[in-house]
């Protein structure tokens, strides 16, 4: 058999390339975490609708405070009766926590004079909605690790049997080689001289054998 560090050229090309490495740069970081963003994107958009609320007529109205809390309190109510439920939606949860954690902010930023306790409140909305969804950010990244991860065990799998097949192809062939070899130089000492010939001494003598294809 060729030892593997002899291997023919076409050996290497049986067997899958390797997946190439991910080089990465600015453009694909920020590709790739752009996500992080979105929670402070978020917090800040509505900062902001409810402060221009508050300069369109909100300011020190309790109406409007009062209907900010009343649609927090319906939301919150909707969200724990969905996850309460067996056959809830988890996006239906999420969606209706993230309602009335909207509403709740909105009211009193856009009720109060205070630029200080508005600041203070949308810092409080960004920290719990990066501690909520840092979780799910968690949860994401280990599943993402285990399907490469068994992808990877996939391609070596793939590759180990391909190796095989291709190895115990060549010893096949290099067996059936062997055996023709020897068949011709059989025949050409038959063809030298037929009268010296004497099968049974050549037996007697022990001729070598074929090496054994247990595959």
């Amino acid at each position: 058999m060729t030892p593997p560090d002899q291997l023919p050229a076409w050996y290497s090309q049986q067997l899958a390339p390797p997946a190439p490495l991910v080089q990465h740069n600015g453009l694909t970081l920020l590709i790739a975490y752009s996500g992080r963003v979105v929670p402070v994107i978020t917090t800040s958009t509505a900062l902001a609708l409810a402060r221009i609320w508050h300069e369109q007529g909100a300011a020190n109205s309790v109406g409007n405070m009062a209907l900010m809390l009343a649609l927090a309190a319906g939301s919150f109510a909707a969200a724990c009766v969905s996850a309460g439920h067996r056959h809830g939606d988890p996006v239906t949860t999420a969606v209706a926590f993230t309602g009335s954690g909207a509403f709740a902010l909105l009211g009193p930023v856009a009720y109060t004079e205070s630029w200080a306790l508005s600041a203070l409140l949308w810092l409080v909305a960004t920290v719990l909605v990066y501690v909520v969804t840092a979780r799910h950010w968690r949860a994401a990244h280990q599943l993402r690790e285990a399907r490469d991860h068994e992808l990877t065990l996939a391609r070596l799998d793939s590759a180990t049997t391909v190796a095989t097949a291709v190895i115990d192809r060549d010893a096949k062939a290099q067996a059936l080689a062997y055996g023709l070899t020897l068949a011709r130089a059989v025949e050409q000492r038959i063809q030298l001289d037929p009268t010296t010939y004497d099968h049974a001494v050549l037996q007697k003598a022990g001729l070598p054998e074929l090496p054994a294809s247990d595959h």
